[in-house]
């Protein structure tokens, strides 16, 4: 690609991955608190900081992790880019140098979005406001995807938001299910357990569509096998890879020539992962293993789709 259009694509690449990321994070930092309830002297937040690799960098500014400490961290903190605010911070940049190639209604959607988030203060992120903010967070992050939906232009540029979209949807679905799966694991309090995985579930908004799967009794392979399997479900892994195969074949076409071999060969790789799955006997490890796995391989697929494609910006 001509270096100014590669620059391009790799923004709104950039942007589709940034929205998703912080509607991600909101809806794990909400798991979290809820199974924190059940376990207050446990290591739960903890968790948070392990599943996006950020514990020893936590550990450095802020010390042992308590709800506050972190939550501020992902939520409000500036020098966090994982945090929220970054991750709206970053998809506003991104939309602002494609402003000419965005709608209207995208670019004011995502600065009413940003504005509201960038007032938070530390006194507003309590254990008691995380329910409301998360809510906030995930509804703007899908508002912005119904304007896209509804404004977005069905061209090259489509191509690359939808991209950095799934990409991003389908290593953070991975994320929750590895925090959540191992409390779904029977343990001698049935209803408990039914309450971890209703809320695994809410948490990705799949209650409703789990159930059209499973009307009756649930194991914890089968919320596992939804999450990442289901050809229907939004948030399957699955289906996000399915969606990436896709647009990676749109640009392939536009272009009018193959995919680079790197690409397809990581591509192919991780479609070859999904489909073969972490094996029959699902335990906490086996599928901790495998879906750090996966999140690798999407990584590499991304890594070989800025090399493809954003390489002159």
């Amino acid at each position: 690609m001509a270096s100014l259009v590669a620059r391009f694509a790799a923004n709104i690449y950039w942007l589709g991955r940034y929205l998703e990321r912080a509607e991600n994070v909101a809806r794990i930092l909400a798991i979290n608190e809820t199974y924190a309830r059940d376990n207050p002297g446990g290591p739960s937040w903890q968790r948070v900081l392990d599943l996006h690799a950020d514990s020893k960098r936590f550990l450095e500014l802020h010390g042992e992790p308590t709800p506050e400490t972190v939550l501020a961290f992902y939520l409000i903190d500036r020098d966090n880019p994982s945090s929220i605010v970054c991750c709206a911070r970053s998809a506003r940049e991104n939309a602002r140098s494609v402003r000419h190639l965005i709608s209207t209604e995208m670019w004011t959607h995502l600065n009413v979005f940003y504005t509201g988030l960038s007032a938070l203060q530390k006194r507003d992120v309590t254990v008691n406001t995380l329910s409301k903010i998360a809510h906030s967070v995930v509804t703007g992050c899908q508002d912005f995807e119904g304007v896209a939906e509804g404004t977005f232009l069905r061209a090259e540029p489509w191509c690359f938001y939808q991209l950095g979209k799934y990409i991003e949807r389908a290593d953070q679905t991975t994320r929750i299910l590895d925090m959540g799966y191992d409390r779904l694991t029977p343990a001698g309090d049935d209803a408990v357990a039914w309450v971890h995985w209703n809320v695994l579930l809410r948490s990705v908004s799949g209650y409703h569509a789990y159930r059209s799967r499973h009307p009756g009794a649930s194991r914890p392979q089968d919320i596992a096998a939804f999450l990442l399997y289901d050809d229907e479900f939004p948030r399957a892994v699955k289906l996000c890879v399915g969606h990436i195969t896709m647009r990676l074949r749109d640009l392939e076409h536009r272009h009018g020539s193959e995919l680079s071999a790197a690409l397809e060969t990581e591509r192919r790789r991780l479609e070859f992962l999904v489909g073969t799955g972490p094996g029959r006997t699902l335990t906490p490890r086996r599928l901790h293993r495998y879906l750090d796995n996966v999140q690798q391989h999407l990584a590499r697929v991304s890594d070989a789709i800025g090399a493809c494609y954003f390489a002159g910006e």
